[in-house]
């Protein structure tokens, strides 16, 4: 049942993906009348009703050979894109957890606590692909999906409590405990990129981060708990510092938007987070401990960064 079950997860992914372009490109114009998410989809370059046969998520566009029916215009690689990462999340998801469909000798029994579950996990994924893909071509973050986000992040703190429990106390009863964890999580995330916001826009002058992503940040930590979203935080900094000095050593615009490396950090997280908490706070030091070598693999890595920066830095110069 758990292979019928992921390969379901991946062609509704692949669906939810079509849609996801669809959200992706309306929310980003100027009238209001354009943002609205119903009624048929139509071709962004001359307005034509899309057939129902050309929008079937990745096939269609394969079918067409990215050439639009209508007007035979190119259709962006970003649309497949979209729609096969909505897939693989939705795989992924899947494969991560217990079907909810259990089958039975008179049937099928439906776990509706995992079905639950699961509706709420890939509407969280949904909302990073979909904000990520926004703020790559706005630096917008925009608040019809961050502040609905974040009260779906506290709902589902409540049931089915998706930021575990705060506290192991059977005393409490279940359902505080988890939605405690989400608050937590909201407050930390938030109220940690809202300081860092602070923190750096004194000291460089100038807005150091878009306050979408503090809002960002605090429907990640609703989802994830307190250590979800610290975990984030710090993925979001090593990816965004990795991708920036790569793009910025190829010489490529140095304004990159934070958001996609939040949400990169927060599906990480989601899916490993227990083992690179282990790893960083377990296994690490345990290993540092018993390791005669490892002061010198440091010290090596702490050179091998600090040559990066200087070349970084050299590069920057020389186009300033």
């Amino acid at each position: 049942m758990g292979i019928v079950f992921e390969v379901g997860a991946a062609l509704l992914g692949a669906c939810v993906g079509s849609f996801s372009n669809v959200a992706i490109w309306r929310l980003q114009q100027e009238q209001p009348s354009q943002r609205s998410l119903g009624g048929r989809s139509r071709c962004p370059h001359c307005g034509a009703p899309i057939a129902w046969r050309h929008n079937v998520p990745v096939l269609g566009w394969l079918w067409l050979r990215g050439v639009a029916a209508c007007c035979r215009r190119p259709i962006a690689l970003r649309y497949p894109l979209v729609e096969l990462l909505g897939a693989g999340l939705f795989a992924l998801l899947a494969a991560s957890m217990t079907s909810p469909v259990i089958p039975t000798a008179d049937g099928v029994v439906v776990d509706w606590a995992g079905a639950a579950e699961f509706v709420v996990r890939a509407a969280f994924l949904t909302l990073l692909l979909v904000l990520s893909f926004i703020d790559l071509d706005t630096q917008l973050l925009p608040d019809v999906l961050t502040k609905p986000g974040i009260a779906l992040g506290l709902l589902a703190g409540f049931w089915p409590g998706v930021a575990g429990a705060i506290s192991s106390d059977d005393a409490v009863p279940l359902a505080l405990r988890t939605l405690l964890a989400s608050l937590a999580g909201m407050l930390v995330g938030g109220g940690v990129t809202w300081a860092i916001r602070a923190v750096g826009s004194w000291a460089f002058r100038r807005e150091a981060m878009g306050f979408g992503d503090v809002k960002l940040m605090a429907m990640i930590g609703a989802f994830l708990g307190w250590r979800g979203a610290l975990l984030t935080m710090f993925l979001g900094c090593v990816f965004g510092a990795v991708i920036g000095g790569v793009g910025a050593l190829r010489g490529r615009a140095s304004v990159i938007p934070f958001g996609p490396f939040l949400s990169l950090g927060a599906v990480v997280a989601a899916f490993a987070g227990a083992v690179i908490l282990e790893f960083l706070f377990t296994t690490w030091p345990e290993w540092q401990r018993q390791s005669d070598g490892a002061p010198w693999i440091l010290f090596g890595a702490a050179l091998v960064s600090l040559g990066l920066l200087f070349v970084l830095v050299r590069r920057g110069r020389r186009h300033g």
